[in-house]
C-alpha cells in the first residue's frame, strides 16, 4: 500500500498515462509478488543446497573410534613419563 501511494504520489507514468491509484495498486502488489517469489525461489535452492550438503555428509560419516584398545601400549611405550624418540 505505501509503495502504491509513493507511485500515485510521483505521478508515475506509462508511456503519456499518468497512473491511476488503482493502476498504482496492481504495480505495487505485482512488485510484491515478484519479490515473494524470488524470495521462495532462494529458500528452496537454500534447503536443497542443505539436503544435498546432509547427504554428502551422511556418505561420508564414518564411525569414531576410541583408542581405548591402546591405553595399554601407550601407557607401556610412556612409562615413567620420559621420551622416547617418537
Amino acid at each position: 500500500m505505501k509503495s502504491a501511494w509513493s507511485m500515485f504520489k510521483s505521478g508515475k507514468k506509462t508511456g503519456r498515462h499518468v497512473l491511476t491509484f488503482g493502476e498504482c495498486l496492481k504495480e505495487a502488489w505485482k512488485d510484491e509478488r515478484g519479490s515473494y517469489d524470488k524470495a521462495m525461489k532462494m529458500f528452496q535452492l537454500f534447503n536443497l543446497n542443505k539436503q544435498q550438503c546432509e547427504s554428502r555428509d551422511a556418505k561420508r560419516n564414518v564411525d569414531t573410534c576410541s583408542m581405548a584398545f591402546m591405553a595399554n601400549a601407550l601407557t607401556n611405550y610412556y612409562a615413567n613419563n620420559r621420551y622416547n624418540g617418537d
